[in-house]
């Protein structure tokens, strides 16, 4: 992508707002799976064919093709591999191998690249992508496109410090924009003017590709837990930038699937499945 500012005239972007051009183009919504979720993967794929508005396509990007009812994106098309992230993360062969053979948070971290480049990589992709959590599961009627084709986004309550320590590092000045919001919610509308912006700071800051950037910025003794939030990176990044977008809550939780008929009765937008939970 074309990025042609120098750093220091990027990152002062940041401290003034921009107007993006956005569109009401309809909306492709992008599932990363991995193996753990493909017991609820049809579930995800059926709420959002039932209850969510504007969508055009519905793509999974995962190792295989785990359902027919939604298309499939190879993971192995990205630019990346687990192997690359980890190597950029520790800047070593060794460790990056074992990483990439071993239980870890590697496929975690993975999983937040498959969705950040989502926009860049699946051809004839809509400028409005929609990432939905494979392990969420919608209940009614939901937008998230304004009429002026705005961004419309559900806060979650969570706060952890790391995300916003590696935030910091990768773009200095970004922080957290609101005291009570969250952008973690297990879904995000990502617009490509949008993130086409966030890379092109990060690319001009860091001298290298964003995701490069992204996982250098990376903290090792965060590493095996929970180190960097691709949600919480565009949600404040967004509302840094621009005044275009808007907050509305939904009604959600993280639930067993065997509630899953209660918060159906009890007028639930979503819900979310973990793994840890199932």
């Amino acid at each position: 992508m074309p990025c042609q500012a120098d750093s220091e005239a990027y990152l002062n972007l940041l401290n003034s707002k921009t107007h993006y051009d956005l569109s009401n183009n309809p909306i492709d919504v992008v599932i990363p799976c991995g193996e753990k979720d493909v017991e609820i993967l049809n579930l995800c794929i059926s709420g959002i064919r039932q209850n969510l508005e504007n969508i055009r396509r519905v793509i999974v990007v995962s190792s295989a093709p785990f359902t027919s009812q939604a298309e499939w994106f190879d993971e192995k098309k990205y630019p990346f591999n687990k192997y690359d992230l980890a190597y950029e993360i520790f800047n070593n062969e060794d460790i990056a191998k074992f990483y990439t053979v071993n239980p870890s948070r590697l496929g975690w971290i993975y999983q937040q690249f498959l969705k950040l480049y989502a926009s860049f990589v699946i051809p004839d992709i809509s400028s409005n992508v929609l990432i939905i959590d494979a392990d969420t599961i919608f209940l009614k009627p939901v937008q998230f496109l304004g009429s002026q084709g705005e961004g419309l986004y559900n806060p979650g309550s969570e706060y952890h410090l790391p995300y916003f320590e590696h935030a910091s590092k990768l773009i200095p000045g970004l922080n957290r924009v609101f005291p009570e919001y969250s952008g973690i919610s297990n879904h995000m509308l990502f617009q490509k003017e949008v993130i086409d912006d966030l890379f092109c700071i990060i690319q001009n800051h860091h001298n290298c590709e964003a995701w490069q950037a992204i996982c250098r910025c990376i903290d090792h003794q965060h590493f095996n837990g929970s180190s960097l939030s691709e949600y919480e990176i565009y949600f404040n990044f967004v509302f840094t930038r621009t005044d275009q977008m808007r907050i509305r809550t939904l009604k959600w939780a993280n639930i067993s699937l065997n509630d899953l008929p209660i918060y159906q009765k009890d007028d639930y937008d979503f819900v979310s499945c973990h793994y840890y939970i199932r």
